[in-house]
């Protein structure tokens, strides 16, 4: 990839204008109060040990994930201001190369094509990986929203899905999204609610719009207790942003950036019998978490927290034992990481608190940017 020269500023979008959030704020805490406590364990002292895997000098790496063969697949967001193409994937000791391949990472070819702006990527166990794209480009012009089906093992792009008109909004971003039981699972950012998109064809439906768990309710607070500004200098609000699937595709987590994290079941958003009022009520408070910068899951079901505000990494539990594994300065905003099946944890640096989107218009990115690797599966379980 190139090295940039200049910083294009980002779009307007919803994400960067200032907002009524004291009420948000109030509904998410009023929604919930029957949250269960998680119980709180001792930190490991030392923190996990992290080994540096990749770096880059001209990206910020969002979110990736680690096929089997060691190869990585990172994803670098257009909002960020910097000059950067897409997704690519990471073969040790080489240069990063377009992913799939160049023709779907080409500004010229059409946008049914190819990613205008991938927001999101999930690896299943069979090969497959999954991207969402937002189709808004970082100068602003838009595409319909895709999502796009590849298979790893041959390289091909399998399939497209877009997003039908009638589940967006003029305003809607979308920017997360997990795939099971066939069907998508689609964050909108912008305009916050669910679109569950049936990947045999058989409709989509927009859900939960301004449902206050999907909702921003407070700030971002960055490393230091910063509070993150957007390009214009205000608080900067980014609704549901972050999303996690459970092994078993029963259960989906999902927040806005600045937390907490929610949970609900996957066959409440897939049954059509169950009524709109039913599902406001439906999400439950898992956690009342800090700003977080990526959840992955592990195969036990244990979730990987990413705390922004701290550089650390917690890890909560099936049995709900919530333990810090590691505290890190190298870890400037921890971001979209991945867990493989033999508990390696990939998670990158993205620093996308010294981009223009959440720095006040400032670029200040210190590179290069890193992503570490670290071994879960090697480390002594969480006791209270």
């Amino acid at each position: 990839m190139s090295s940039h020269d200049s910083v294009p500023s980002r779009p307007y979008h919803p994400r960067h204008a200032g907002a009524a959030i004291a009420l948000a704020g109030a509904l998410a805490l009023a929604h919930a109060s029957g949250a269960h406590a998680a119980k709180p364990a001792p930190p490991l002292d030392p923190s996990a040990p992290m080994e540096d895997v990749a770096t880059s000098s001209t990206t910020t790496w969002e979110r990736v994930i680690a096929l089997p063969d060691g190869r990585l697949i990172a994803l670098a967001p257009a909002w960020t201001g910097v000059k950067q193409g897409g997704l690519v994937i990471l073969a040790p000791g080489q240069q990063p190369v377009p992913y799939p391949d160049a023709t779907w990472n080409d500004p010229t070819t059409p946008a049914t094509q190819r990613l205008v702006a991938p927001a999101d990527i999930q690896l299943q166990a069979d090969g497959t990986l999954w991207v969402l794209d937002s189709g808004i480009a970082a100068d602003g012009t838009r595409a319909q929203p895709k999502v796009v089906r590849i298979d790893t093992a041959s390289g091909q792009v399998k399939g497209t899905w877009a997003i039908d008109a009638a589940a967006l909004r003029p305003d809607s971003l979308l920017s997360t999204m997990r795939v099971g039981n066939g069907h998508a699972y689609i964050g909108d950012e912008g305009v916050p609610a669910l679109i569950v998109a049936d990947l045999d064809g058989h409709g989509q439906r927009r859900l939960m719009e301004h449902n206050p768990a999907l909702t921003a309710g407070r700030p971002i607070l960055g490393p230091d207790g910063r509070v993150m500004q957007n390009q214009s200098g205000h608080t900067a609000i980014i609704n549901v942003s972050q999303m996690a699937i459970s092994p078993d595709e029963k259960w989906l987590y999902f927040e806005p950036l600045s937390g907490p994290i929610y949970k609900l079941g996957t066959d409440v958003l897939i049954d059509p019998k169950v009524t709109p009022i039913e599902l406001e009520d439906s999400p439950t408070l898992w956690y009342k978490s800090p700003p977080y910068g990526g959840i992955a899951v592990g195969a036990d079901g244990t979730l990987y927290l990413n705390d922004v505000s701290t550089s650390s990494i917690f890890r909560l539990t099936p049995r709900r034992i919530y333990q810090r594994i590691v505290t890190d300065p190298r870890l400037h905003w921890p971001a979209g990481s991945y867990v493989t099946p033999d508990g390696m944890l990939y998670v990158p640096a993205a620093q996308l608190d010294r981009t223009p989107a959440l720095d006040g218009g400032k670029m200040e990115v210190s590179w290069p940017v890193h992503v570490y690797r670290i071994n879960v599966a090697a480390l002594p379980e969480a006791k209270f």
